[in-house]
């Protein structure tokens, strides 16, 4: 299979399989690779009575829903299965006042909580045992000029669908169902960032209800610190963001493609990493290197390498980019097609469906990319384990707009780099003993911290959160992590919105 065709495959797979999935019982060492760096979190109490309940419910607009109730499940549900939690209660909130009504009961009841849109934190800290603030019905979108204001309980989707009749787009993702909100304060990744900037870039001005259960705005001329914080400083730290200005731009026709190569891969991906860097700003893509599984190994499947991405009018038509490389793709494979812009997010896009998986990733630059470093990758990746699902090391082209700022302008730090790497460990409970889960484990920590050594001051990207890393604050913020630590202590002085990786008030 190539990489396109295998990750197609997989999602067929899990969308069959996904009502089937529990939490995976993985050996110590492969629970503490998942574990929590350690936070004191607030206890749940034993008993939370049946009036303490009424009295949330009676402050809300919004439904509360109990276990025993239709359509927990759903509510419930998280991205990624190794973080499956069954909240005590989940608060569906409306309107502003029903988040500040929770967050007052929470404290108030000391019971934890987690705030929620898409659900999709590969480190599971939009789930808890506790109560659920459950943003989705705060999705209103809506255009102001050449903005749109977003609602703090959007996924992308509707996001799209809502530029997509304005005839405008913003930086965004490939995942349908992620949340809008955890997107953008955490950075925002996409093709388009190399042309326009990160998703946080392009955040003009939030609305927030404070941990005391104020609502305040921020935006560059009130609170302006704390827009700067929310500029990359990542979801659930500061407050709970109820909506997003976000600057927008005009669409046109873009070429996509998606070519695949089974073949020289050290090779192809060297070349890849070194011609397509120097690409113009409206070219961006993402190169990746999907493992076999050992059954296909065992039918003499070997890694593939696939890039996929976009190219706005203006850009060089994709043989000068590519060179000999587009003769020697994979001719099955080989799709290239202009489009008119959202139609091209379409056959771009991805469904995520509910499995397990553990993402590690580090921001590079090509120089630090040499053939022996390539070749070393792909050995390694040759030597995984493997589950029964395809896994990936992958390569997000950033550059171009992502690097006119400087790493102190906003809070997300990464700047002046080529690429994001991150890799990926899929696996199945119902297919993969915890000993095989827990083989790749190490094997995938081994792998990062060797490609970490490539680019030391690399960092971490805060969306991609790591509940292994354990220079967590260093990695995702650097120099900015002090700065980040007097927001808080302005604005959640008690701490209230903590979880593992929160940062913590100076």
């Amino acid at each position: 299979m190539g990489a396109f065709e295998t990750a197609t495959a997989r999602r067929s797979f899990l969308k069959g399989l996904g009502a089937l999935a529990a939490g995976a019982s993985l050996p110590a060492k492969a629970q503490q690779l998942l574990a929590d760096p350690g936070i004191e979190l607030h206890p749940l109490p034993h008993v939370i009575s049946k009036g303490a309940w009424s009295d949330l419910a009676r402050g809300m607009k919004g439904d509360l829903v109990l276990p025993n109730d239709a359509y927990f499940g759903n509510y419930s549900q998280v991205n990624n299965l190794s973080y499956s939690q069954r909240p005590a209660v989940i608060a569906r909130c409306e309107t502003d006042a029903d988040v500040s009504a929770c967050l007052k009961w929470a404290q108030n009841t000391n019971t934890p909580f987690a705030v929620r849109s898409g659900g999709h934190n590969y480190a599971g800290f939009s789930t808890t045992s506790g109560l659920l603030i459950d943003m989705s019905p705060m999705a209103k979108i809506k255009a102001d000029g050449d903005r749109v204001i977003i609602g703090g309980g959007a996924i992308n989707v509707a996001v799209y669908r809502a530029l997509e009749r304005m005839g405008r787009t913003i930086t965004h993702g490939r995942c349908e169902g992620v949340g809008a909100a955890g997107f953008l304060l955490g950075g925002g990744v996409g093709f388009n960032m190399r042309l326009h900037g990160i998703g946080s870039d392009l955040l003009r001005s939030t609305d927030l209800i404070l941990a005391n259960g104020e609502k305040v705005k921020a935006n560059a001329t009130d609170n302006s610190k704390l827009l700067w914080a929310c500029r990359g400083g990542g979801g659930g730290n500061f407050g709970v963001n109820t909506s997003f200005t976000v600057q927008t731009y005009p669409v046109s026709t873009v070429t996509v493609f998606i070519l695949n190569w089974s073949k020289n891969q050290e090779r192809v991906l060297y070349e890849l990493l070194h011609r397509l860097q120097e690409a113009p700003p409206g070219f961006g893509c993402k190169i990746s290197a999907t493992a076999p599984t050992p059954e296909q190994r065992a039918q003499g499947g070997d890694i593939v390498i696939s890039v996929m991405g976009q190219a706005h009018q203006g850009t060089p038509p994709l043989k000068e980019l590519f060179g000999n490389l587009l003769e020697q793709a994979d001719e099955p494979h080989k799709i290239e097609k202009d489009l008119p812009y959202w139609e091209a997010q379409d056959f771009l896009s991805e469904e995520a469906f509910p499995y397990f998986y553990r993402e590690q990733s580090v921001f590079l630059k090509t120089e630090n990319l040499t053939e022996k470093a390539v070749a070393d990758m792909i050995a390694t990746a040759r030597a995984m384990p493997g589950t029964s699902l395809p896994s990936a090391f992958k390569f997000f082209q950033v550059g171009g707009e992502v690097n006119r700022l400087a790493p102190t302008d906003t809070a997300f730090v990464h700047r002046g780099f080529d690429w994001l790497f991150s890799s990926e460990v899929n696996w199945w409970e119902l297919r993969d003993p915890p000993s095989l889960v827990s083989d790749n484990l190490v094997w995938q920590q081994q792998f990062y911290d060797k490609v970490r050594r490539l680019t030391p001051t690399g960092g971490a990207y805060q969306n991609f959160p790591d509940p292994a890393l354990q220079d967590w604050q260093s990695a995702y913020y650097a120099q900015n992590y002090k700065d980040l630590q007097k927001v808080k202590a302005e604005v959640d002085p008690q701490f209230l919105f903590r979880f593992a990786q929160a940062i913590k008030p100076a």
